[in-house]
């Protein structure tokens, strides 16, 4: 388990008065469930002494070792979700996770250091949130009181009957005790006349308080000051180039241009001046998430111009110039946190800079009617790379390009292989300096997923420069390619997100609080480092989602920085602390992926 370093000081300039790794208040915790039977998939089950309490051994190795706890079914459709206990009775920490009902949009992860006992929360995301909800507060996808809704989650009511517990085996055996199954936490919409308007000036919840929470213009200011002297004591990671590229590691051919090679059995990136590069990068730089206000202007105290409530808090934040003042604060932002690449979905103000590597995303524009084999698609797709060529092929600032994003189109292998073929072909005609990075598969489980995904990834491996995966997990330590394929993988999505600062959705992978937020994010990067075939990982997003939802309902605390343009502190510390340490992570001996 990797420790926070000289996190402290910044979790106090930047919030003062904050409990330092506080863990969310959760009441009210509910009875322990009844009539517990447990069945074993890979882990050793041992009944204790002590009435539903078990013993766990997970076997050393690889997979997947899990004990399926089942009880008499709960009503759990007013509560965030179930919590367990765990005591680790190994020698070595332990990383627990725990499925609800076998819903792997329902999932905890909880880290227990040897002969202690820790709380693992998993939170019930429901698949639709009802209609009498939906009347009262439109257009979100998490809501007033704690009710989340996912597109894979569970049908309401919700009713609880399951909780698999598994490891990623290792090469250890680890040993736990589980035991006290009980619902947690409120979630109940509340009634919208005692409500309304539930949203402030700056875009936040009227009705809570928090660490961080902006009240006033004075604090916009005062944040400002707080994060001008963080910025000036953390100017940056040393020992780079400009890039942010291995100064002090091998160097390899240069090409004036981003490439991919593997060195002493682990892939990397090369930057433009032949050093190894590690894409450690945050997506969606720009000032673009609005909210609707029309239809529902009752939700607001003042509604902010256009329904963008971020553009707003920075104007009144840096003055009239606010969007280049802000655009070079977060371009330093990055470089302080030991950022080094400008993901997709980001603005040219951002790329344009030449002072940040970036990668940039194009659309085919692909529909069932339209696609691979079809003229008209090519041809627009011809347009597409030239147009992009023309920018970018000769930029050595741009790492490469994803064409698409999380394709749903179709779910035959033959039809990838025409897509992928396609569009390399023409990506070596218009773009031949540029890698092409794939059309980041959200194959989640991978590489637990169907045979048809299996050759989907074979297909993407023979035609892209790298495999572009949206990973939303915990951890992707056991990510490997099929046999025989041998080829470097970025993530270009992952999050991870909690409800204890004011938003009403955690995103796509849900923590109790803002400590193990941080914790989950240096839990996941650090397993990416070690992995030999990933060459970079993007965070989905650099600000939060609009407590109101964005123009699809996402209303994700998913964010490094707030709707009022403050930091996480506890995320930011973990991101430079992995940052600082980003080459020394990847250049370790131990590279076994589990």
């Amino acid at each position: 388990m990797v420790r926070m370093i000289a996190s402290h000081a910044l979790l106090i300039s930047l919030l003062p008065g904050i409990a330092l790794c506080a863990r969310l208040e959760t009441p009210p915790q509910g009875q322990a469930v009844e009539a517990v039977k447990v069945s074993a998939q890979g882990a050793i089950v041992t009944p204790s002494r002590e009435q539903d309490l078990f013993l766990l051994k997970f076997p050393a190795g690889h997979g997947k070792p899990a004990a399926t706890f089942s009880f008499k079914e709960i009503d759990i459709n007013d509560r965030l979700g179930l919590a367990l206990d765990i005591k680790n009775t190994s020698r070595k920490p332990v990383r627990v996770y725990a499925d609800l009902n076998g819903n792997i949009w329902a999932r905890g992860f909880a880290v227990v250091e040897p002969g202690k006992t820790g709380t693992l929360y998993v939170f019930a995301p429901r698949k639709k949130l009802a209609a009498a909800d939906v009347e009262k507060f439109s257009g979100m996808h998490g809501l007033p009181g704690g009710r989340m809704s996912l597109w894979d989650g569970i049908d309401e009511p919700i009713r609880a009957s399951a909780l698999k517990v598994f490891v990623i085996a290792g090469e250890q055996t680890a040993s736990v005790q589980i035991g006290n199954i009980r619902p947690f936490g409120s979630s109940k919409t509340p009634d919208p006349s005692g409500v309304y308007p539930f949203i402030d000036k700056y875009g936040q919840y009227k009705h809570n308080d928090w660490p961080g929470k902006v009240h006033s213009d004075m604090d916009l200011k005062a944040s400002l000051e707080r994060e001008d002297a963080d910025l000036a004591a953390h100017p940056g990671a040393p020992g780079l180039t400009q890039y942010g590229g291995w100064a002090d590691g091998p160097k390899l051919k240069a090409t004036g241009h981003f490439r991919v090679e593997k060195s002493n059995g682990k892939w990397w990136f090369v930057d433009p001046e032949g050093r190894l590069f590690w894409s450690n990068g945050v997506d969606c730089l720009n000032f673009s998430d609005v909210t609707r206000i029309q239809g529902r202007e009752s939700y607001f105290e003042d509604p902010a111009p256009g329904g963008n409530f971020l553009i707003r808090n920075l104007e009144t934040k840096y003055g009239a110039d606010w969007r280049a003042v802000a655009t070079e604060r977060d371009l330093r932002r990055l470089k302080s946190w030991g950022l080094n690449t400008i993901g997709a979905w980001s603005d040219p103000e951002f790329t344009g800079k030449k002072k940040v590597p970036y990668t940039a995303i194009l659309s085919s524009h692909l529909s069932a009617q339209n696609g691979p084999g079809v003229k008209a698609w090519e041809d627009n797709l011809r347009g597409v790379m030239q147009r992009a060529g023309l920018t970018m092929n000769d930029d050595p600032w741009c790492i490469g390009f994803f064409v698409d994003n999380e394709l749903h189109v179709s779910t035959d292998p033959a039809w990838f292989e025409l897509y992928y073929r396609t569009v390399a072909t023409l990506a070596k005609e218009y773009l031949p300096n540029k890698l092409y990075l794939g059309s980041r598969l959200d194959f989640h489980e991978w590489p637990d997923e169907p045979q048809a995904k299996q050759e989907i990834v074979r297909h993407a491996a023979k035609y892209c420069d790298v495999v572009g995966f949206n990973l939303y997990r915990f951890t992707v330590e056991d990510l490997i390619l099929p046999a025989g394929v041998d080829k470097p993988v970025i993530i270009g999505e992952f999050h991870i997100g909690a409800l204890d600062r004011g938003l009403f959705h955690t995103g796509l992978r849900s923590v109790i609080d803002q400590s193990q937020r941080a914790e989950a994010y240096r839990l996941y990067v650090t397993s990416a480092l070690e992995n030999p075939v990933i060459v970079g990982a993007h965070w989905f997003k650099i600000y939060d989602e609009p407590t109101t939802g964005r123009y699809d309902g996402e209303n994700y605390q998913i964010g490094f920085l707030d709707g009022c343009d403050t930091p996480y502190p506890e995320t930011v510390a973990a991101v430079r602390e992995i940052g600082y340490k980003l080459y020394s992570i990847r250049s370790k001996k131990k590279q076994r992926p589990q």
